[in-house]
Formats: C-alpha cells, structure tokens, sequence
C-alpha cells in the first residue's frame, strides 16, 4: 500500500473542503450568477465568497506540517511544474479552437510560462515557497527556539498587525511572505509539541471559535454590508480581511481548521484520499485564464441562472468531481510515466544530491 494510500484523512477531507471553498469564491466572483439585491442573494454572495484565502493558508499550513520533517525531493518541484504546464499549455491550444474564445500571443506566452507570469498566483508563490523549503527547513531544525520565536512572534505582529488594523497592505504583506511567516509558525509548532501556542490551538474551544467562528461573524457582517450598504471604511475593512493572506481572521482561521481537522479520527479512506489529491488539477483546470469563462458560461451557462444557490452548489460539485476524473486519467496515462522516466529521474537524482548535501538535512 503506497503512503498516499496509508495517509491518515482528516487533513485531506479539509484540502477537499478548502478547494470546494476556493471554486465557489470564483464562481460566484467570475461568471455572474451572485447578486447581492436581497438578503438571501446577498448571504449566498458573501457564504460562497467567504473562505478561499483561508483556504489558501490552510494548504500552506498543511503542506508545512508534512513538509518541515522530510528531506527535500525534487520530485515535488518537478511534478509541481509540469502538472502546471501539461494543462495550460492543452487547455490554451484547445481554447484557441472553441466558439467565443479569444486566445492571443500574450495568453500564449502566458501558458507556456505559468510560474513565472504570475496569473494563477497562488502557484506562483507555492512553487517559490517550495524553492525555498530547504532553508526554511534548516532554520527550523538548527536555529535556536528563542531566536526562532522571537523573529516569529515580531514578523508576525508587524504583517498581520499593521495589516489589521488598518486595512491595507504594508511592506510585509505580499503573498510568499505570508507564507513563508506561515511555513515556519506551523513548523514550529511541529517540532515544538506543548509549546504554548500549541497548547492553545489543541483546545477544541478555540479550534472552534477561530477555525468557524472568526468565518461565520466575518461572512454574518459582509451580507448585512452587501444587503444594506455599509460606511466605505467598514466595507473595505470586511472586504480586505476577506482577501488578505496575512490579515489575522485568515491566518487564525486557517490554524483553526487544520487543527480541527487535525484532531478528527477518521483513519485512512482511500475515496477521500484520491479526490484531496485532484484538488491541484482541479484549481488549475477551472483557473486557467483562456479557459475559466468558457467553463463559466459556455459550459455551465452560469449567469442564466443569477441567485441560485442550488445551481451554484451544483456547477461548484460538477466542476470538482469533473475535474478529478480528468486529473485521475492525465495522472495515469501522461504524469506517472513521465516521471518515472529516465531524463526526469535523473534530473530529480541529480538535484536532490545536490541540495540534500549543500544544506544540512532536517534532524
């Protein structure tokens, strides 16, 4: 049995969640099917907008949980990049050739180069945090405790704390900082058990007031705002602490829920399992930017159905399981053996040498 196979579920059933979270976000902000003119138009917009940047911190936090106790593998990396790149660049071409697509030189030069031009952002920043991994990971295992508190207990105040307060970005509010802050907390926490911080997330009280309370009074407030109008300065507030990865409602919120789901005995389900592992493909599938509106309103017609939240739900589903049977058979017929191949498996022997004896190795 592989280790994916053994992997225990909790945390694989919230990467389900977190990406069902992430494609309602874009539904209801790209294809026209949210409106905000009643109240229950408005608590659907706000509900099904609500969680994706805690889901983006949420996969940073669980990839630093497995991550900071493993040795590098350049595995990750290289898979990383080509499933990026082995779905653009088809998605784009085929694009080219469906009704009421437009697909230029620049969407082009966009798919052949995905990380680097930035447009699914948060890969971008992942594969970056990725890069920088090893280091982080000797930081974590070699520099002394108070120190490491120090600095993470000051970056912290200063990214979330001016962030907060005043509803803005400040000089350490980019994304990979953010999850960079966020790799080194929760690896901290990993190799610090009983620490206080770690003390207070395991209580369920509190894994309960950050992970779903912080989002239900957030959620609770933006409706009313979207309903009734709200002051511009309480709906920009309501709105960047909606969107900000380092804004502390997404960074508690996101600790919250990991270690919720941490906690919940589920054992090992092989279903879960396989469709927590087509949430990559899926976010790329329904993100790529020639095709997404072509997904939105060629495929599914959403903005012929605006407020419905039982439609949404089910374009929300379809595009998920969807997308991971796709995911399912490129996995098969093109991923595996084109990294079992010689060129890649050499490539990746040859780096994780390389790195593995350049940086001290996690103990």
């Amino acid at each position: 049995m592989t280790d994916k196979a053994r992997r225990s579920s909790n945390l694989e059933l919230l990467r389900i969640l977190c990406m069902l979270m992430i494609v309602s976000d874009h539904l209801v902000g790209q294809s026209g099917i949210g409106l905000t003119d009643t109240l229950p138009h408005a608590a659907m917009y706000a509900v099904m907008g609500s969680g994706s940047r805690i889901a983006c911190n949420v996969f940073i936090v669980i990839s630093a949980w497995f991550l900071c106790v493993q040795p590098f593998k350049a595995r990750r990396l290289v898979s990383l990049w080509l499933g990026l790149w082995l779905y653009t660049v088809p998605l784009t071409v085929l694009c080219r050739f469906l009704p009421g697509c437009e697909v230029g030189l620049g969407t082009l030069r966009w798919a052949m180069f995905p990380i680097s031009t930035a447009q699914l952002w948060f890969l971008s920043a992942y594969f970056a945090l990725m890069l920088c991994a090893p280091l982080l990971n000797t930081v974590l295992h070699h520099a002394p405790p108070a120190a490491l508190t120090a600095f993470l207990t000051a970056a912290g105040v200063l990214m979330a704390g001016y962030s907060t307060l005043f509803g803005e970005d400040g000089a350490l509010s980019s994304s990979l900082f953010a999850f960079v802050w966020l790799y080194l907390f929760t690896g901290y926490l990993r190799l610090h058990p009983g620490c206080r911080a770690d003390a207070l997330l395991c209580r369920r009280g509190v894994q309960l007031a950050l992970g779903l309370g912080i989002p239900a009074a957030l959620t609770a407030a933006r409706t009313l705002a979207l309903w009734q109008g709200a002051p511009e300065r309480v709906s920009r507030y309501l709105e960047y602490w909606r969107t900000a990865l380092g804004a502390a409602p997404n960074l508690l919120a996101a600790l919250g829920l990991v270690w919720l789901f941490k906690s919940l005995p589920l054992g090992s389900r092989r279903s879960i399992n396989a469709l927590s592992g087509a949430a990559l493909g899926v976010y790329i599938l329904h993100q790529t930017p020639a095709f997404r509106d072509f997904l939105w309103n060629g495929v599914f017609h959403a903005a012929q159905h605006p407020g419905s939240f039982g439609y949404a739900v089910f374009v929300v589903l379809a595009v998920y399981l969807g997308g991971a049977v796709i995911d399912s058979v490129r996995d098969c017929l093109v991923m595996r053996p084109l990294l079992a191949s010689r060129p890649v498996t050499a490539l990746c022997r040859c780096l994780d040498e390389y790195v593995n004896e350049k940086i001290p190795a996690c103990d």
